[in-house]
């Protein structure tokens, strides 16, 4: 005899005649449940996320650091672009296509000069994004002296914009990358 009590859910039958079911506020108490740790674990995601780009923006700047070390060693000094190009005159594309070009032969390549948190080119239509050589990144302009980068302590690459929050990241001649609201209070 297989009796149904009122305000029981069934989930199974069982042949022995067992009442095993759960109740509607049972039920409701485990989805509610279940909903508030998702709750909490979709911002940690997103804080996850956040956290990963930044290390890739740090490590690539770490990558452009090792570019610039490698050309000052073979070529005996800072990537000049032409004395004939003023960097105001440029358009964004080919000043970001002489860096690409003079660090390429080093593995720094144009992905390598995008911070994966810059949203800027997301609405481009794919044909241009291919097109386009883009960058998160300024070099710094030095003489021809092979010393010039490593004498003064400023930045050799600056983050065109405050990425990730506290500042823009900068990359010392140390091969370090700070962040700060102000890249150069203190020097």
């Amino acid at each position: 005899m297989n009796q149904r009590l009122p305000g029981r859910v069934f989930l199974a039958r069982h042949d022995k005649g067992s009442q095993a079911g759960f109740t509607l506020l049972e039920l409701l108490v485990v989805c509610g449940v279940v909903l508030l740790l998702v709750s909490i674990f979709i911002p940690a995601v997103g804080t996850f996320r956040g956290r990963a780009k930044k290390a890739k923006c740090l490590s690539q700047m770490r990558v452009i650091h090792a570019g610039f070390v490698g050309h000052i060693q073979d070529v005996g000094r800072w990537p000049q672009m032409p004395e004939d190009q003023d960097e105001a005159n440029l358009t964004e594309d080919e000043f970001f296509r002489f860096w690409v070009a003079a660090l390429e032969p080093y593995g720094v390549n144009e992905d390598t000069w995008l911070c994966p948190s810059d949203r800027k080119y997301d609405d481009l239509p794919q044909e241009a994004k291919e097109k386009l050589f883009k960058g998160s990144y300024i070099a710094t302009r030095f003489d021809d002296k092979a010393a010039t980068p490593f004498r003064w302590n400023q930045p050799w690459l600056m983050e065109r914009a405050g990425f990730h929050g506290k500042g823009v990241h900068v990359l010392m001649p140390d091969g370090s990358v700070n962040s700060a609201d102000n890249p150069f209070a203190g020097r």
